[in-house]
């Protein structure tokens, strides 16, 4: 049991969800803002579609390279994030 936890990833740390408003940190879309549609944990990557496109173009992108900046519940509501 000891081993198992060392052997474990620290995925489960990700906070972030299809969804989610972000950011994108680096070229070419740095800066846009971009809608979270899937989240793939094990090769650490979200696919995201520009939110200022006009036609919505799945970009996939490592987690690292995004900053969530609205989380919008499931109810609906939007939750702010800083």
């Amino acid at each position: 049991a000891e081993i198992e936890k060392m052997i474990e990833p620290v995925i489960a740390d990700i906070k972030i969800e299809k969804g989610d408003i972000v950011e994108i940190l680096t070229e070419p879309f740095k800066r846009e803002k971009a809608k979270v549609t899937k989240v793939d944990k094990t090769k650490e990557e979200v696919v995201v579609e520009l939110l200022e496109a006009a036609v919505p173009i799945p970009i996939t992108v490592k987690i690292d390279n995004v900053k969530v900046i609205r989380r919008t519940s499931e109810e609906g509501e939007q939750i702010k994030e800083h």
